[in-house]
């Protein structure tokens, strides 16, 4: 009976051991976060590389963060579509000293987890042990810039697209925000030593040649400047951001059609160009979608005369998702000779001293 007992016990200890050596090589061999992998002067991290269709292949819609000098902190979450939020946790990333959200215009498959992630916003800070007082900053377009241009006014006379800042006031004011509850929500969860303020900015969205549009200067502080250009997304307010800093420069279209040359003027010599990948010349066989996105000759024309480094395919949908190779073909074939990527969600780009 001794013996079977002793038996008993060895066997026990020896399956813990094995359990235990088992959990721990599972855990060794987990990959890295992607935080991880921000490094050099100037990172942008995919949060989505999606559009607005969900499906199986799992791309987040629209968003993408910033860091610069190495520093695991975000300056700027650029839209925040679906799936956004989620990214963000499997980033591993704190973004509790966030600076400022830059929104490229108010279609849901680029704004849908703007909330989810502010609120997460005010829970980092209760990890890092500390109360937020700065306010939440949002950027993006003003509303409809040519009024009575088809479908930018319902028969009511209201507009169909309202301004960033009316946007942002009908979900966080406190006088009658869909969203009001932060302003009670942040002062709980910090036992009243928070509050919740926000500000909220429009941007020149007019995109006409004959508006003749400019860039303009959204955030230029110790070295790192933002700014942004009104581009054509059909009759959808949009605009285009660029983000320099130590010499390098991303820049992201959002989405935007094949119409004008806003986006050659930003993009200049820049060394990596995100571009809004929805279409082909063909497809959809639905002339809306072309009035609202950009070809991948188009893409090629942009890319090759602005004399950008890296083009990087982003905003793929169920359309471009099974023909990549045709896009990049496209695009080759108008004049583009530097680097194409394929976007994926959780991809890191680097610029600076570790690119």
């Amino acid at each position: 009976m001794k013996s079977i007992f002793i038996n008993f016990v060895m066997v026990t200890l020896l399956t813990c051991l094995a359990s235990s050596s088992f959990a721990a090589d599972r855990h060794a061999h987990q990959p890295l976060p992607a935080i991880s992998k921000v490094h050099g002067d100037l990172s942008i991290m995919v949060l989505g590389s999606g559009g607005p269709i969900a499906t199986s292949v799992g791309r987040a819609s629209a968003g993408y963060m910033l860091f610069t000098d190495g520093n695991p902190d975000p300056i700027a979450i650029m839209d925040v579509g679906g799936g956004v939020y989620q990214r963000v946790a499997q980033s591993g990333t704190n973004i509790a000293d966030l600076k400022m959200f830059l929104l490229s215009h108010l279609h849901a498959d680029h704004t849908g987890d703007l909330t989810s992630v502010i609120k997460t916003l005010y829970f980092h800070n209760n990890v890092k042990g500390q109360v937020r007082t700065a306010p939440v900053v949002i950027y993006g377009p003003d509303s409809t810039a040519y009024k009575g241009d088809p479908g930018t006014v319902y028969s009511n006379g209201q507009l169909v697209f309202p301004s960033t800042t009316d946007y942002v006031d009908e979900h966080y004011s406190e006088d009658g925000g869909v969203e009001r509850y932060l302003n009670a929500f942040v002062p709980a969860i910090t036992n009243g030593a928070g509050t919740f303020s926000y500000e909220a900015h429009n941007l020149n969205s007019a995109w006409k040649p004959d508006s003749n549009p400019q860039p303009e200067i959204v955030y230029n502080e110790k070295g790192l400047k933002i700014t942004s250009m009104p581009v054509n997304h059909g009759p959808v307010p949009a605009v285009a951001y660029r983000i320099d800093y130590k010499g390098h420069s991303i820049v992201y279209s959002g989405d935007t059609s094949s119409v004008s040359d806003n986006m050659i003027t930003l993009a200049r010599n820049a060394d990596i160009l995100i571009y809004d990948t929805s279409i082909t010349a063909t497809l959809p066989p639905v002339p809306v979608f072309h009035v609202l996105h950009t070809t991948p000759e188009r893409m090629g024309q942009v890319a090759a005369a602005a004399n950008v480094k890296e083009l990087v395919l982003s905003h793929i949908t169920p359309v471009t998702e099974p023909r990549i190779a045709e896009v990049k073909a496209a695009i080759r074939a108008n004049g583009f000779t530097g680097e194409i990527r394929e976007a994926a969600d959780l991809q890191v780009y680097n610029l600076g001293d570790h690119d």
